[in-house]
């Protein structure tokens, strides 16, 4: 391995010494390895290794197709070889610093030169390492593009590799994944997370009528919103990509690509008003959500409310109308939802949501997919059944 020369910060916390500088893509791919020295036991390293591979893929492709492609720094352990650092002395006579000023300066700007016998390897920033790796193999334009990392001194002893251990487990426990409402309101990327924004900030009818909050959780004493963000998302994933609707094959986009790549803003505008004259067709057709934007008000505490307030009935309601948009049936759907009681005072609903004893609603996935499928049986369509949604069946034996 050749010689490498570094421009380099130096810095301290706690009792990490450690060294900030820039890597190129290709001395990433030459030079880095796993997490293969954290432990003796290469059946452990190998482990972890496995686990980094099988997320790597997604990140390539971001790599090649993303012009704005942008990642956080790696922290990297390094060992072995002849780590140089040397101080870069900064000239008091062309720079108005103090003496304390500049003895920062000098003991924190240098160069670090490695030898190329170093061993290096990721401590935070396996898969963006492996992503990388497996980007120059297959593509070496992107050899000469650079990544900030961050050195420290890793020591081949029992106490060391405890130590790094340590840094590994803490870096890795401690990383707050971003949470999915975040992703909504940030991502340039997931084509759902766009329109839904669009739609929040621009859609006249549901302006000020979507809920901020951390899950998909409405509370009854909310009066005036009609659902909340995270939820307005999933409806929006269900009537634009091929996601399966609890088990039923769907379709629309590829939904790998479309929640990760954007497309151009044309393109996003058409399938925005698309989902929006969606909204409009169901607040025409359905009296309830017509009283609802008339009103702006609904009492979500009394059983007589509609569930199409909650999250578990605009779930339902959206599962069945994609399924219902992709077999030509929309009209049946649109019927059969602005004629019948969809709400708790329904004795066939308030069997399969409601408890008794508690006085909650009852939310688990099998009987929300319980209630799409003999909802598609009402309007005359049947989809095949696994034997775990036959013991739903046969438990509640509801024809509605």
């Amino acid at each position: 391995m050749n010689k490498l020369i570094l421009p380099t910060l130096k810095g301290k916390m706690g009792d990490w010494l450690y060294y900030v500088t820039l890597l190129p893509f290709k001395e990433v791919a030459k030079r880095i390895s796993l997490a293969d020295e954290i432990h003796k036991d290469k059946g452990l390293s190998r482990m972890i290794q496995r686990k980094v591979t099988s997320r790597t893929k997604d990140i390539v492709n971001y790599i090649k197709t993303q012009d704005q492609r942008f990642f956080n720094s790696l922290i990297l352990g390094i060992y072995g070889g002849s780590p140089q650092w040397q101080e870069i002395d900064i000239d008091k006579k062309s720079n108005d610093l103090s003496e304390e000023q500049l003895e920062y300066l000098n003991r924190t700007f240098g160069i670090l030169t490695l030898n190329g016998e170093e061993k290096i390897f990721a401590i935070d920033g396996q898969h963006r390492s492996k992503a990388i790796k497996d980007t120059i193999k297959k593509d070496p334009t992107f050899s000469d593009e650079e990544i900030a990392v961050i050195f420290i001194s890793h020591k081949k002893t029992t106490e060391g590799e405890i130590r790094t251990r340590r840094l590994f487990s803490t870096l890795n426990r401690y990383a707050k994944p971003v949470s999915i409402s975040e992703i909504i309101a940030l991502d340039e990327e997931d084509n759902c997370a766009i329109i839904t924004r669009n739609i929040v900030e621009y859609f006249h009818l549901l302006k000020g009528k979507i809920l901020f909050n951390q899950n998909r959780s409405i509370s009854q004493a909310n009066y005036d919103a009609f659902t909340n963000i995270i939820v307005l998302y999933d409806l929006v994933k269900i009537l634009l990509t091929n996601s399966s609707v609890y088990g039923i094959k769907s379709k629309g986009e590829e939904i790998k690509i479309f929640t990760k790549k954007r497309q151009s803003d044309e393109t996003n505008n058409v399938k925005q008003n698309y989902v929006e004259s969606i909204f409009i067709e169901l607040f025409e057709r359905l009296p309830v959500l017509e009283k609802f934007i008339q009103k702006n008000y609904i009492d979500r505490s009394k059983l007589k409310s509609s569930l199409l307030f909650k999250p578990i009935g605009q779930n339902i309601l959206f599962s069945v109308l994609k399924i219902g948009i992709d077999n030509n049936i929309k009209i049946k759907v649109l019927d059969f939802f602005e004629t019948h009681d969809f709400s708790l005072r329904n004795p066939s609903w308030r069997k399969i949501f409601y408890n008794e004893e508690t006085g909650n609603i009852k939310t688990d996935k099998s009987l929300q997919k319980y209630a799409v499928q003999i909802i598609l049986k009402k309007i005359g369509l049947n989809v095949k059944l696994t034997p775990k949604d036959l013991d739903v069946h046969n438990n509640f034996n509801i024809t509605l």
